[in-house]
């Protein structure tokens, strides 16, 4: 009786999020659509934040958070995409014809989307990606980072490729792929050549020492 209350309960969540998106959609128009599809599209295969990551890699000062910001997603990506997603097989929202998700889906542009719907790929990606951040810097300020998966989540169900409790299952794995990731890069710090890694120039020296070399003005190397 208990599971079916619980069952219950996520459908109406579920319908009820993605009915207030819909009535969103209905009373801004295009122009905010567009917007959540670029947002929704920087989360693609995860490939904004793996970008964004490789190039925290590049400068001594972020290379830390960068590391264990890709170390987080790669855990996201394992726990999310190859394990919870095959083991629950949930259907996308829009494959119920029958159902208002598929009418809504049409008329957010029917955003195609493939494999499994749970948990959200996107919410997993952007909260293992913003949570590192929360976790790295001034809890004053970077408490505002939770606010990109909140708002990757919420394009999810405004396009109708993910229900609500999809993106809260995402947001909750990619939370707990960054604190893995955090106590898995301060374990692998012991590691000398890890050690060495993080400790490279950042790339604006590099680029400096190869401007001396060809015969430019010499900078110290700091």
């Amino acid at each position: 009786m208990q599971g079916i209350q619980a069952l219950t309960f996520i459908y109406e969540m579920d319908y009820g999020v993605a009915k207030l998106a819909h009535e969103l959609l209905n009373s801004s128009g295009d122009f905010l659509t567009f917007i959540l599809k670029m947002i929704t599209y920087l989360g693609n295969g995860g490939v904004g934040f793996i970008v964004a990551g490789v190039i925290l890699l590049l400068f001594k000062k972020t290379r830390i958070v960068g590391f264990t910001a890709l170390v987080a997603l790669l855990f996201g990506s394992i726990i999310t995409n190859i394990a919870l997603k095959n083991i629950v097989a949930r259907p996308r929202p829009f494959v119920d014809e029958t159902s208002d998700f598929y009418l809504w889906w049409l008329q957010a542009g029917s955003l195609r989307a493939t494999s499994y719907s749970f948990p959200s790929g996107h919410a997993t990606a952007a909260a293992a990606f913003s949570v590192t951040f929360f976790i790295f810097y001034k809890k004053k300020y970077s408490w505002l980072y939770l606010f990109i998966p909140l708002v990757m989540g919420f394009t999810r169900v405004y396009f109708n490729v993910h229900f609500a409790s999809d993106v809260i299952a995402g947001i909750v794995v990619g939370s707990l792929a960054s604190i893995g990731a955090y106590y898995t890069v301060k374990g692998l710090q012991k590691f000398e050549f890890i050690q060495q890694g993080l400790a490279l120039p950042s790339i604006t020296v590099l680029l400096r020492k190869d401007k001396s070399a060809e015969g430019g003005p010499k900078v110290e190397d700091k």
